[in-house]
Formats: C-alpha cells, structure tokens, sequence
C-alpha cells in the first residue's frame, strides 16, 4: 500500500479508536455524549475530507508537471529529429549532384 492509503487507514482507525474510548469512558449523559461525538466526527470526518482534498491537489500538480515535461521532451525530440533528417537529406542531395 502506498503512504496515502496508509494515512488514511491510519486516520480512519484512530477516529474509530477514538469513538469508540469516548463511549466507554463518557461521564455524560446519552444524549450529551452523543452530541459531543457527533460534533467530534464531524471535526475527524472534515481534516479527513480536507486531507484527502490537499493530497489530490499534490497529486494533479505532480501530474501536470509531468504532462509539460513530457510535451517538451516530445517537441524537443521532433525538432531533433527533423535535424537530422534534414541533415542526411542535404548529404543525400550533396552526392547526387556530385555525381
């Protein structure tokens, strides 16, 4: 697996871990300790979301990184290319006209 999916195995079993020690230790009443875990979700559920936003924004930079790399490579291998086609055919077109 790789780091991302470990982080997010991670943050999902501490969250549960987290939950579930809230149950069994609340010194609240039902309702209350229910509103307090709701509210404590919510706050795990959102650095989660925004965990997994900020790690997609890496990773479509990182993408388009290597998409303007690669086009450049492409050009820059064209162009040589055409150079050195048009190289050869200029020594083509020498030694037919020397003959």
């Amino acid at each position: 697996m790789n780091k991302t999916t470990n982080l997010l195995i991670g943050l999902a079993a501490g969250a549960a871990a987290g939950v579930l020690t809230g149950i069994l230790v609340a010194p609240n009443k039902g309702s209350r300790t229910r509103r307090k875990m709701m509210r404590k979700t919510k706050k795990m559920t959102d650095k989660i979301s925004k965990s997994v936003h900020d790690k997609l924004d890496d990773i479509e930079e990182q993408m388009k990184n290597i998409k303007d790399k690669t086009e450049a490579d492409i050009k820059t291998t064209a162009e040589n290319l055409k150079k050195v086609a048009s190289e050869k055919i200029d020594k083509a077109t020498h030694k037919v006209s020397a003959n």
